[in-house]
């Protein structure tokens, strides 16, 4: 429908940007929040998606399936950044001029949003109605497929039955907490002894172990839940158990010791999700490129980053960088660092291409000169076949050229120079005590694909997403770092 669209009326389809959201959620406005419209309306909004340009969807409700105030406010961004919106299915075309204009326009837009609203609306409350039939059966029928790791769902008998084998190892971990054995040191033992994992993870962790100790399902019973969004956030919130759900694995007078043991022991929880770790999901282990995680051993001792695989006893080395040393130098270098774009292959790298392409686009073109003024005074039926085989040639060689620039534009256009911005701006914020780390880390992740922490140098190395590498000293007893050094800072 795009390309019949474009070619019926004149316009250059641009496949470089196409955006894809598949099974994102329009209705709650997931995907102008988080998805590729998001991506998107970015683009736009930096002038990388030129005005005069038109976006085609197939329609109004492939852009928000919201209620029609807040699906209008998406359509109103894109218009009036000079952008026009076209729906496929009817070829209607929605600029700002026609929604000031026509006031029929913006009654269809009103009309289409509230019906795709309403039909996204019954669909959810249908759903969710199945979902309440399901679980009312649950004493009778497995529910899902999903069952933990030491059961499984014997689909020809829909019963679902124990892992022998896995089963023990849950009755293992249980004895093993009862006789004072701690989680961080079960989850050490596991890996020591060469005992796979269960699901995706490559180690045995020690949430994975406190997960097993705290499930009803040990005991037979499930704890159905439902999504809450009255709060404009998705909320998991916990129904009536459901006993006997489950095969027993283990005795409820020992379930109920291990949880008597853990609130006896319990410090107080930190407040959900909170992100106290600038390069939560960046940090890596220069060794074995683990996930490097913040840990703290009682309130008196320093934040510091470790290696996962180190701390399970999974066969790297133990070594801890202290966390508030790294976090202070990010805040004093690295907002200067990202405006230099340090490190950043993908400008020089682009550029180098765009110019190559450049010269070929230029030297077709000459050559296609020559040949026209040889056929101009010899018509010949072999310079003719040459010259529209050149003229093919540079009609590639040009659509290659516009690609090599749309990729230039996009890595070291206005879509990276608004991300870095936000990044160096948000970590400037810490300078005046007001950090706000959650966003910090988002704007790094938009930017890099990994920060290894570096300590043998005494550097992070950021990784571009768009290839390169940005090193931050933080020891200046190790590495060429010359320097000044913040006050009140020890050498790491």
């Amino acid at each position: 429908m795009a390309t019949a669209y474009a070619a019926k009326h004149g316009l250059d389809l641009d496949e470089t940007l196409t955006f894809h959201d598949v099974g994102v959620s329009g209705y709650r406005g997931k995907n102008k929040d988080d998805g590729r419209l998001a991506d998107f309306l970015e683009a736009v909004h930096v002038g990388r998606v030129t005005p005069g340009s038109v976006l085609l969807v197939e329609q109004l409700d492939r852009l928000s399936r919201e209620v029609p105030r807040k699906a209008i406010k998406v359509l109103e961004s894109i218009v009036d950044a000079g952008v026009a919106v076209v729906t496929l299915a009817d070829g209607q075309e929605y600029t700002e001029a026609r929604l000031d204009n026509d006031p029929m326009a913006l009654i269809t837009v009103v009309i289409t949003a509230q019906r795709a609203h309403e039909e996204s609306a019954t669909k959810a409350r249908r759903l969710a109605q199945a979902w309440v039939g399901k679980r009312e059966a649950m004493p009778s029928r497995p529910l899902t497929s999903v069952v933990p790791a030491w059961l499984q769902l014997n689909r020809e008998l829909s019963q679902i039955e124990v892992i022998p084998e896995r089963a023990e190892l849950v009755r293992r971990i249980f004895d093993l907490t009862l006789s004072g054995v701690g989680k961080h040191e079960i989850a050490k033992r596991f890996n020591e002894e060469g005992i796979a994992p269960w699901g995706r993870g490559r180690i045995w962790y020690r949430s994975y172990v406190a997960k097993i100790l705290g499930n009803t399902a040990v005991i037979g019973t499930a704890v159905p839940h439902v999504m809450d969004h009255s709060t404009g956030k998705r909320v998991r919130k916990p129904l009536k158990a459901v006993l006997g759900y489950y095969p027993p694995v283990i005795p409820d007078s020992v379930f109920f010791e291990v949880q008597a043991l853990a609130h006896g022991r319990a410090a107080p929880a930190p407040a959900a999700s909170a992100i106290v770790n600038v390069l939560s999901g960046l940090a890596k282990c220069p060794r074995c490129d683990a996930t490097m995680t913040r840990v703290q051993k009682g309130k008196k001792s320093h934040p510091a980053l470790v290696c996962t695989h180190a701390k399970q006893g999974a066969g790297c080395e133990y070594k801890s960088v202290r966390y508030e040393t790294i976090e202070r130098r990010l805040i004093r270098v690295l907002p200067d660092l990202l405006r230099d774009r340090e490190g950043l292959d993908a400008v020089e790298w682009h550029e180098n291409e765009v110019f190559h392409a450049e010269e070929t686009v230029h030297a077709l073109r000459d050559k296609i000169e020559n040949l026209v003024d040889a056929v101009a005074e010899r018509r010949s039926s072999s310079l003719l076949q040459k010259l529209s085989s050149l003229e093919e040639e540079l009609v590639r060689a040009q659509s290659e050229l516009e690609v090599l620039r749309e990729r230039r534009d996009l890595h070291a256009g206005p879509v990276l120079c608004s991300r870095i911005e936000k990044a160096a701006a948000a970590i400037e914020r810490g300078r005046e005590g007001d950090l706000d780390r959650q966003s910090v880390n988002l704007a790094l992740r938009g930017l890099f694909k990994k920060a290894v922490i570096n300590y043998p140098a005494g550097t992070v190395d950021f990784e571009w997403s768009a290839g390169g590498v940005c090193k931050v000293h933080y020891g200046w007893t190790a590495g060429p770092y010359t320097g000044p050094i913040p006050e009140n800072e020890a050498t790491a």
